[in-house]
């Protein structure tokens, strides 16, 4: 999952409007970062195996520290507290839900190969990507619902226009050839988050010197 992962993030800022929405954009990919990072760093493994699901060709055998259900209790704890330490507890615990959403989403779509721990004990996923249309309409239907729920209540077109384009690349995502490396995947990767985090960042710029306060 992709852009599904930001479901998450615009209903946790409709909950807690004082957190900016980039910030949680970083929080919900913030599992996905940790990958791209072990990966570049040789930590973790995968491989690119045409095929081997309808939607992607990733074999994700090897990600403990990343995605177990363990490790991400751990990364939510972490960037939770973290967070708690600058701007409160409250705030704190919205950016722990929002790292542990990332989890939840995946498992929606992932092969089983989500560890419960390190180590070699069992996998779990429901393998939405086995069957691209399904998955697509499931990771659409997240996103999509939770943006337009989240952008009745804040407006503004730049907004949308960004709503859209993501909505594009999520649908692309389903259809583009995976990259050729897991080193390609990870920095295709990184890069899209980062890029995502600073046009919700611009966005929440520019809206700020232009328009009204978030409408509750």
């Amino acid at each position: 999952m992709l852009i599904g992962h930001y479901a998450p993030a615009f209903a946790l800022q409709r909950a807690r409007p004082s957190l900016p929405l980039w910030v949680l954009f970083i929080a919900v990919q913030a599992v996905d970062v940790l990958w791209g990072v072990f990966v570049l760093a040789g930590v973790e493994h995968v491989r690119i195996v045409p095929g081997f699901s309808e939607s992607n060709a990733l074999d994700l055998y090897y990600m403990p520290y990343s995605h177990s259900l363990a490790a991400t209790v751990v990364w939510a704890l972490v960037f939770g507290l973290a967070w708690t330490a600058f701007r409160g507890w409250r705030e704190g615990v919205v950016i722990g839900v929002a790292v542990a959403s990332h989890f939840v989403t995946d498992l929606l779509v992932h092969l089983p190969d989500l560890p419960i721990a390190a180590g070699n004990g069992p996998k779990i996923g429901l393998g939405l990507w086995r069957w691209r249309w399904l998955a697509l309409a499931v990771e659409a239907g997240l996103f999509v619902g939770a943006a337009l729920w989240w952008w009745r209540a804040r407006g503004g077109s730049r907004f949308l226009v960004l709503i859209g384009v993501m909505t594009v690349v999520l649908v692309a995502s389903f259809f583009v050839p995976t990259p050729p490396t897991p080193q390609a995947m990870a920095a295709t990767g990184l890069g899209t988050y980062a890029l995502l985090a600073g046009a919700a960042a611009w966005n929440e710029r520019a809206r700020s010197r232009s328009q009204a306060p978030f409408r509750a």
